[in-house]
């Protein structure tokens, strides 16, 4: 997995405490820290899954099936927000077929 580097501006008080956890061994690294962090964020905010999702759509950097993997939504319930949210559906016929194929597959599966 490819990554991007970001800086973040902390508080004195809050740059000593992400020191401490990683001095202490309960991280390797200040990213490993934020990794974490935002994963939690996520777990404990899952509407914030359906902004990102929304976001990468919107953006053309995913494709529906996967805005609705990040989502953790129903395709149905997906679209729904999409609709809500103003936002066009971009179909792109050979994508949305193998999409396709795939729910057809995960149906069959289970």
């Amino acid at each position: 997995m490819t990554r991007k580097k970001t800086t973040i501006s902390l508080a004195p008080a809050e740059a000593e405490k992400v020191e401490s956890l990683i001095e202490e061994g309960k991280f390797t690294s200040k990213s490993d820290v934020f990794r974490t962090s935002f994963r939690m964020m996520l777990e404990e905010k899952p509407e914030y899954k359906i902004d990102v999702a929304v976001y990468l759509y919107r953006k053309g950097k995913i494709s529906i099936g996967r805005a609705i993997e990040i989502s953790a939504l129903s395709r149905e319930e997906f679209n729904e927000v999409l609709e809500r949210r103003g936002v066009k559906k971009v179909v792109d016929k050979k994508k949305d077929e193998e999409e396709k194929v795939e729910e057809l597959r995960e149906n069959v599966e289970r």
